[in-house]
């Protein structure tokens, strides 16, 4: 379609100024038209969100959607269809198979695809893949960064025993060098020891983030006595980003709350789906908000640090707000409250009083317009 009126949302996007005041959107030509108190469209196909926040579509920055490489499943398994109007594929392709990674799913998909690529030449599609430092093609790399600017926004990097093998540390200190000589900002999955974590977050600079910041693992942001460890602290100083990177394996309810009790929260909330996890623990990107309202974050930071912030961070024109000529991309969910227990990766369990339920994920694609509509579709 290409013209459609979502009227009587709650909007909330607390960068715009909206705070759930019921508004109406119009959205042409897959654009945002005019948001206002009461919009008259004749042509246009309607939505009624009444009860409903409406949000700028949700932005998921770490999924695995190159089913080439390993735990890689379709961006619209993982985009459109769990509530995600754009996806960040972090680490499954390298520099050797990102040409294929994007003419053969990230232009094929609906779902807005963007990539952090891997800092080994081929990501995900060999085993241990930092492991030996001839896995890392520098040219080659720098090239297809310089090639690809509009789709390559950041690096990736497994800072994890299983990954880096006898190599420790080399090749994260060696990933960090790639990504400040290219100006890219580079997204560390961090793991079991070694590497230390410790030395991780020292060669982190501004923009640089940590996934899976809150594993709840040994050697992670919280010393022997539950403070936070000095690195991470002097890291945030400089500008480093925290991330959820929920997984299967990688968030800990027990570590969250405890690092909010020192106000060290999360930057950015992400998922980490992959085929192992998208059919639970983790679901979808609004199950891990709900998660993190419950664990005392508000519901204008879940929303806004799967929104504006990530668009912001990676200069992502015309997406994250509700902003009048942005592109129309819009979620609408429910927020109800409710008494169920979910668990985070290592099978602690939490007790939901609020959660957010997909009901329609709005998003365009050049002129076009599209709806997916969760309750009859999923």
């Amino acid at each position: 379609m290409l013209e459609l009126l979502i009227k009587n949302g709650s909007l909330l996007s607390p960068v715009n100024g909206y705070h759930q005041e019921v508004m109406d959107i119009l959205l042409k030509n897959g654009r945002i038209e005019k948001i206002a108190p009461h919009i008259e469209a004749a042509n246009a196909e309607v939505i009624d969100a009444s009860g409903c926040l409406v949000t700028p579509g949700l932005i998921d920055i770490h999924v695995h959607c190159f089913p080439q490489c390993s735990l890689g499943i379709e961006p619209d398994v993982l985009g459109i269809k769990r509530g995600a109007t754009t996806i960040f594929d972090a680490g499954s392709s390298g520099a050797l198979n990102y040409e294929t990674f994007r003419s053969e799913y990230i232009d094929q998909s609906k779902t807005k695809v963007f990539t952090l690529l891997n800092v080994s030449k081929l990501g995900l599609a060999e085993p241990h893949e930092l492991d030996d430092l001839n896995k890392i093609d520098r040219q080659a790399l720098k090239a297809a960064a310089a090639k690809y600017q509009d789709n390559i926004v950041g690096l990736k990097a497994r800072a994890s025993a299983s990954v880096v093998g006898a190599m420790g540390f080399e090749p994260i200190r060696l990933a960090a060098e790639i990504a400040h000589e290219v100006k890219l900002p580079l997204m560390v999955h961090v793991g079991n020891y070694p590497p230390a974590l410790k030395d991780v977050l020292n060669v982190l600079e501004a923009g640089d983030i940590v996934t899976h910041a809150y594993h709840g693992k040994k050697g992670g942001i919280l010393n022997a006595d539950g403070t936070i460890i000095e690195e991470a602290l002097n890291a945030r100083k400089r500008g480093v980003l925290f991330d959820i990177g929920h997984g299967v394996a990688s968030f800990s309810f027990k570590t969250f709350k405890q690092a909010m009790t020192q106000s060290f929260d999360c930057d950015l909330i992400s998922t980490d789906l992959h085929v192992e996890n998208y059919q639970g623990p983790v679901y979808n990107l609004a199950a891990v908000l709900s998660k993190l309202l419950n664990c005392g974050e508000s519901l204008e930071d879940v929303i806004s640090k799967a929104t504006s912030v990530p668009a912001r961070h990676y200069q992502l024109k015309g997406l994250g707000e509700l902003k009048e000529g942005f592109i129309g991309d819009l979620s609408v969910m429910k927020l109800s409250d409710c008494d169920e227990a979910v668990v985070d990766s290592i099978g602690d369990s939490l007790t939901l009083k609020q959660r957010l339920t997909l009901v329609n994920t709005i998003y365009s694609r050049g002129d076009e317009i599209e709806v997916f509509r969760h309750d009859t579709e999923q």
